[in-house]
């Protein structure tokens, strides 16, 4: 335990000197009462009351004296308190097909929508990140409960070329608390991911099962053509990926953006078919105990969203516990008033 004001616990001498005052009041109130009465007539004018119903309200109030001048320090002490230990990735697809129509105006701004909807719903005490992902993912917005920051990141979005959406899962896993030193797989070329190698930690090697819990949001039409290791397909990669996130105790939600059958972009005036696959998305969530949600669906995503941002911990947590003190001793003064009121019907 500490104290904000450790000087002010000089204010417990006080504590002797009132015990002191109060006794010698009493014994001169005595000398008072045997000088002005006879000591054979006392007894039978006046029933003192007895020693315990005098002295208990007496105690009482002097322990809350104590209590009150030991919170004017101001204690400072480590209390199992809940702390929301959520921690979220948004990893939205930026990537060319992110462009096609069949959502107004396009998948991309309907995945800015998703993103935004879901820092309104999330708790404040969520801690939340945000990474864009094509190519390659990149960092944007390392896990904060600053929404300004990310809500400025998210209207900056920009269009890329490919998707990967094994560095999303793989950028996410690392972004996220306690894994920041977490290697990547070695299946996977390490040029794919935003987050750089750290040097090799001199203390011991991250264990996964005392991870903080975290999880990533996905937001992405499903499309996965891109591998930075020519001897890793797409889906292969994408299934390492998801090894990776199950091993060090990351969940993987996915939100699918776009409408079944796809869409006909035109681009350098040539048409394009652009396709939506959710199985990617679903197959993903499966593999890592995560969920995948329609975007569409807005009672669903809210579930989703209300599951990501809440997860309760009780923690020590460094809290000034002067009012709690305060409190107790007011409690002390009333059941001490109480006491003097029924025992001798008056309150000190």
């Amino acid at each position: 335990m500490s104290f904000t004001w450790p000087a002010l616990l000089l204010a417990l001498l006080l504590l002797p000197v009132t015990v002191a005052v109060l006794w010698g009041l009493e014994r001169r109130r005595q000398r008072t009462a045997q000088a002005f009465a006879d000591a054979h007539l006392l007894k039978a004018v006046l029933r003192p009351a007895s020693r315990a119903h005098r002295r208990w309200p007496l105690v009482l109030q002097l322990v809350a004296l104590g209590v009150l001048l030991f919170a004017a320090a101001r204690p400072v002490a480590a209390l199992p308190l809940p702390v929301n230990k959520a921690a979220v990735v948004l990893a939205i697809d930026t990537s060319r097909s992110m462009l096609a129509s069949d959502l107004n105006p396009n998948r991309l701004e309907a995945a800015r929508a998703i993103a935004l909807e879901f820092l309104r719903v999330a708790p404040a005490t969520t801690q939340i990140g945000l990474a864009s992902f094509s190519d390659v993912a990149t960092v944007l917005v390392p896990p904060t409960t600053d929404r300004e920051r990310v809500r400025e990141a998210i209207a900056q979005l920009k269009v890329a070329q490919n998707t990967s959406l094994a560095s999303a899962v793989v950028t996410g896993v690392r972004m996220l608390p306690g894994r920041k030193e977490v290697k990547p797989p070695q299946e996977l070329t390490p040029r794919m991911f935003a987050v750089p190698d750290a040097p090799a930690p001199s203390g011991p090697a991250p264990q996964p099962e005392k991870m903080p819990p975290g999880a990533i949001l996905i937001i992405s039409d499903g499309v996965n053509n891109v591998s930075s290791n020519p001897e890793v397909s797409a889906s292969d990669g994408l299934r390492i990926a998801s090894r990776f996130a199950s091993q060090w105790k990351v969940k993987v939600y996915t939100v699918g953006v776009g409408r079944e059958g796809g869409a006909i972009m035109q681009q350098d005036g040539q048409n394009y078919y652009v396709p939506f696959e959710p199985r990617t998305l679903q197959a993903l969530a499966q593999d890592t105990d995560g969920k995948y949600t329609y975007a569409p669906s807005q009672d669903a995503l809210r579930e989703v969203f209300t599951e990501l941002g809440t997860i309760i911990r009780w923690e020590p947590t460094r809290t000034e516990v002067s009012a709690l003190l305060s409190g107790l001793a007011l409690i002390l003064l009333v059941v001490a008033g109480a006491l003097n009121l029924h025992w001798q019907r008056r309150v000190p």
